[in-house]
């Protein structure tokens, strides 16, 4: 029965899948990943600061005939740099992965699957089981950066 009010035929509009709102802030895995990399950056960070006090420090004072202390220092400098660099890039990284961009976590997925190889080429090459064990974080990384609520961060900033 009709009062005169027009139904409208749904197979004559087109398909528009419904928009989910956009978020402001990255699903708890990406949170997860996130912290990880700031802490890692900390450790590096402490790591520096360490060297930086004990390389000017003579440490090899009785050992001469082994070591020379003027030929420490500057290596210790040039990994000082190195370190604080790697922090760095460990910081922007895991703000990055904070924010949504597809090519941090390109990144990351890349790296991981890089130490997972390198684990499994070490664990062929000694023998030893017990070395599994460093496959921990990376298949922690591409669990996490695999969720269905990360891959819609990092896709479209929805969850």
């Amino acid at each position: 029965m009709s009062y005169g009010y027009a139904q409208p035929h749904y197979a004559a509009y087109p398909a528009v899948p419904m928009q989910q709102p956009m978020r402001r802030s990255a699903p708890p895995s990406v949170h997860v990943l996130a912290i990880l990399h700031y802490l890692g950056g900390l450790v590096q960070l402490a790591g520096v600061a360490l060297i930086l006090w004990v390389a000017p420090a003579d440490l090899f004072a009785g050992d001469e005939q082994f070591v020379d202390p003027a030929r420490l220092t500057p290596v210790s400098y040039v990994v000082a740099g190195v370190l604080a660099t790697s922090a760095l890039l460990s910081f922007v990284i895991g703000r990055k992965l904070q924010r949504g961009r597809q090519w941090a976590r390109v990144l990351m997925i890349i790296f991981s699957l890089v130490a997972v190889a390198g684990v499994a080429v070490t664990v062929a090459s000694t023998g030893e089981p017990s070395q599994a064990s460093g496959l921990a974080g990376p298949a922690l990384y591409l669990l996490l950066l695999n969720t269905r609520a990360a891959r819609s961060w990092f896709r479209s900033h929805t969850w």
